[in-house]
């Protein structure tokens, strides 16, 4: 199961279902489980947002990540979270 870490919504999403995360610094991540993901259903698709835009240009990522299992994005938040924490 994904983590509700710092989770602050959730809402269907392209008939799946998107899950926002709020970093400490500004930023957030949109976990999204759906039929366009790369492998639906057993892949999420992360991308970073700041100001409700997709960004491509920090520490985490230069693109969107794909994750195969509930541990890989789990592992993907926790580092998120570090890294917005200044960790």
């Amino acid at each position: 199961m994904i983590t509700d870490k710092n989770l602050t919504s959730e809402k269907p999403h392209l008939d799946g279902v998107q899950r926002i995360y709020d970093l400490a610094n500004g930023y957030k991540l949109s976990l999204i489980n759906s039929p366009i993901v790369h492998a639906y259903p057993f892949a999420w698709e992360a991308a970073v947002l700041k100001d409700d835009e997709l960004r491509y240009d920090t520490p985490l990522t230069e693109d969107v990540e794909v994750f195969d299992t509930d541990e890989e994005a789990n592992a993907f938040i926790e580092k998120a979270i570090a890294w917005a924490e200044g960790d």
